[in-house]
């Protein structure tokens, strides 16, 4: 029993050790450019957006967010605002200003200011590809449960929240319900920057993965991206559209990481190049 206790109370030790050092060295990494300008525009348009729905009572959400490319309410400028846009949920903004935090720094010192907001961009967008995918192959097989079940999906009322009418979803038999409930997801918007953040964790892994300083964090990294391949699994249909847009962001952070270490290669070898042609010019001029 005392053997046990003392594993027990060895094993918090080494938990509140490996805390203090992680919150150690959040506090002395220095934020970024590229990071403060980000966590400046996240929060701002967060704090702006709840205000002015409680204000004036209008969701922006429903103007800034991205919808699917074959919704009547997609724009071409939603590309841009819809990683800026979050959900009401505080723990939304919470949890991608957490990550911000964790990754971003580190990989905006290696990238550099412009690369990384290229990058950051990038992999959102290759998010917003997936999910319009996945939203666009799922739209096919619920209209075909909901035809099948009488209902024409041109003639279903869509409220001013681009949802399906509540009245007209009450008056629907047992059966057209449940062909009807997955409807809302492939009509429905798409905001945040997880796919963004995804991308920056895969970045942050590979130009990180022998740093033993970063243990922690590489760790926290590697089960983020176990927990959004977990969920991917579990889901029945392609309407966890989340999931999707983390897989989306994972890919185009591989793309970015690969281009990165080919410049980095390339750059390595025109060095070794230039400097071997310096010593074969101070080789001849010392025997001349």
């Amino acid at each position: 029993m005392f053997s046990f206790r003392k594993k027990v109370f060895h094993k918090k030790l080494l938990m509140k050790a490996a805390l203090r050092k992680f919150l150690q060295e959040r506090i002395r990494t220095k934020i970024t450019p590229a990071l403060q300008f980000l966590l400046l525009i996240n929060i701002s348009v967060a704090l702006f957006f709840y205000i002015f729905d409680i204000i004036s009572g209008i969701d922006l959400h429903f103007y800034f967010s991205a919808y699917p490319t074959y919704s009547p309410h997609f724009h071409y400028y939603q590309l841009v605002t819809f990683m800026f846009v979050h959900s009401i949920d505080p723990l939304h903004i919470i949890s991608n200003v957490l990550f911000l935090l964790v990754f971003s720094a580190n990989v905006e010192k290696k990238l550099g200011f412009n690369s990384f907001i290229i990058a950051y961009f990038v992999c959102a967008w290759f998010g917003y590809i997936f999910i319009n995918q996945a939203y666009s192959i799922n739209k096919i097989q619920i209209e075909e449960r909901i035809i099948s079940t009488g209902i024409s999906p041109e003639k279903i009322p869509i409220n001013d929240r681009h949802q399906v009418d509540d009245k007209y979803y009450l008056k629907l038999n047992a059966s057209q319900r449940n062909a009807m409930k997955e409807y809302n997801f492939v009509t429905s918007k798409t905001n945040g920057a997880s796919g963004a953040l995804f991308g920056i964790i895969v970045i942050y892994l590979f130009l990180n993965l022998l740093n033993y300083r970063k243990v922690l964090f590489i760790l926290f990294g590697f089960y983020t991206l176990y927990e959004n391949y977990q969920v991917l699994l579990e889901s029945s249909t392609q309407i966890n559209g989340s999931c999707y847009a983390h897989l989306g962001g994972i890919l185009g952070g591989l793309i970015i990481v690969s281009i990165y270490l080919i410049i980095q290669l390339i750059t390595k070898k025109q060095v070794i190049l230039i400097e071997n042609k310096r010593n074969s010019t101070r080789i001849i001029h010392t025997f001349k």
